[in-house]
This record gives C-alpha cells, sequence and structure tokens, in this order.
C-alpha cells in the first residue's frame, strides 16, 4: 500500500514489477527490483521470527505464496483460483489484472476485501 502513496517508492522500487502491464504473464508475479524483494524477505522473515513460527511452517507459508502470486499474475480465471474458493474474500487473477491494466486500484493480491476497506477496489 505505500507504492502507490508515495510516487518516489514506486518508480524506484516498484515500477520494474510493472514492466509486464499489458500481457499477463506467470513469471511477473516474482519480477520486481532487488530493493522489492529485500523489503519483501526481511518482512517475511522478521515477521516469522517475531511470530517464533516453526520452519516447516515457514516454508509451508513461502510456497503457498509463491503460487498465489504465480496464479495472480498468469491471466486465467482458473477454477480453483482464490476469488472462487472464497468468493467475496479472494482477489485471484481477474481482480489483480485490472491492477497491471490499469496503473491503479485492485492493489491486494490475494484478498479483495482490503481493496474494499482501503476504496481502492476496481470493478
Amino acid at each position: 500500500m505505500l507504492f502507490p502513496r508515495s510516487r518516489w517508492l514506486y518508480q524506484h522500487v516498484h515500477q520494474a514489477h510493472h514492466k509486464y502491464h499489458r500481457i499477463p504473464i506467470a513469471l511477473a508475479a516474482q519480477d520486481a527490483s532487488a530493493p522489492e524483494l529485500l523489503s519483501l524477505l526481511l518482512l517475511a522473515l522478521g515477521s516469522s521470527w517475531l511470530l517464533g513460527c516453526h520452519p516447516l511452517s515457514e516454508a509451508a507459508f513461502h510456497l503457498l505464496n509463491t503460487w498465489l502470486a504465480v496464479e495472480d499474475h498468469c491471466g486465467y480465471d482458473l477454477p480453483w483460483g482464490l476469488h472462487r474458493l472464497l468468493p467475496r474474500l479472494g482477489a485471484g487473477a481477474p481482480h489483480h489484472q485490472l491492477h497491471h491494466i490499469l496503473q491503479k486500484g485492485n492493489y491486494a493480491p490475494y484478498f479483495s476485501h482490503w481493496d474494499r476497506l482501503w476504496g481502492t477496489e476496481i470493478r
């Protein structure tokens, strides 16, 4: 949520992720600048350390997170997508694809209720 609010952060950190904004490509899920990847890694490791997570729980989280990120960026409305399993809660590829096409709104990659709460949902 920081990137849309700070033009400098978007241009220097997050914009690399949006170079495939018109063409959905699953690998774009992990295509980010070094500062963004480092900040996400430190956030994930730091929060799991603070919570005292078991290493297997942490590994399961990273696998699930990678799966959902690739699914959100693949451009396909998959029948097992999170938005179908959790209809009013899950965001899924159709929701997040609008974010990449319009370059605004629908910031939440997994759970659409965050965009509704912050007033950033685009339908």
